[in-house]
């Protein structure tokens, strides 16, 4: 198995925005080893667009590596490992070959369980996942003990947060501010907050603030018959607006 991370200079897995690099580890021999080192220097000052192309080149390099070893579970990195490059993302504790071995367990248990349910589910008709599952990245954020098999489920599903009403209820205006919901609700994904509000189409304009645009927003507006203008900064020009309205 492949297993990718970003590692500061002291071997630990980092944040994007510490100085590091990424690796692909394979295990060879009974031993894990660095199999592509790709350097990757990102800092909190680069635009979005800046941020976003860095990542990308850097990530394509890994080839047919599609697991993930991160520090967190939230913020646009990793909002853009499962959405974008649908990455399984996993996150553990202890020495980094220890945590490795630990994905390697759990990303075991977890294939097993989606083969097990697949097989359940044949002759069944399809519904509508709100978790990872469906956010077409075959994502599945979780979290490694160190030692053990305990694992955090990414299906947990705390109270979504409801879209804030902007004026009087007669002008139809709402908000959500995707990106503050999902640093707040690590647990949560951009699916789960998002669709429920574009299925009910009770707004007139729907103003989604984040810090980019998931891979599935736009196929969503289509099947629900919804247009959206082009994406702009918001007002504190840290994120990205969108309104979406009704056909």
């Amino acid at each position: 198995m492949k297993i990718a991370t970003f590692v500061n200079g002291g071997g630990d897995v980092a944040d994007f925005y510490e100085k590091g690099k990424l690796c692909r580890y394979e295990q060879i021999s009974g031993e894990w080893r660095i199999t592509r080192e790709i350097a990757l220097d990102i800092n909190e000052d680069m635009n979005l667009l800046e941020t976003k192309a860095l990542f990308f080149t850097a990530m394509s390099q890994l080839d047919d590596c599609k697991v993930f070893l991160v520090k967190k579970f939230k913020g646009l990195f990793h909002a853009l490992l499962m959405e974008e490059l649908g990455f399984h993302t996993w996150k553990s504790a202890g020495p980094l070959r220890e945590q490795l071995d630990n994905v390697v367990l759990q990303e075991k248990e977890y294939v097993a369980e989606l083969e097990k349910q697949a097989l359940a589910n044949i002759g069944k008709p399809p519904v509508r996942s709100a978790g990872h599952g469906g956010c077409g990245g075959g994502c599945s954020s979780r979290a490694t003990a160190p030692r053990g098999p305990s694992c955090e489920p990414c299906g947990v599903n705390p109270d979504i947060p409801l879209p804030l009403l902007l004026g009087d209820i007669e002008e139809g205006r709402y908000l959500i501010h995707l990106a503050q919901i999902l640093q707040d609700n690590p647990a949560l994904n951009s699916r789960q907050i998002v669709i429920p509000a574009l299925e009910e189409k009770n707004f007139k304009t729907l103003e989604i603030i984040c810090d980019h645009i998931p891979r599935w927003f736009y196929n969503e507006l289509r099947n629900l018959k919804l247009t959206a203008e082009p994406e702009v900064p918001d007002e504190s020009g840290q994120w990205l607006k969108v309104v979406v309205s009704p056909t």
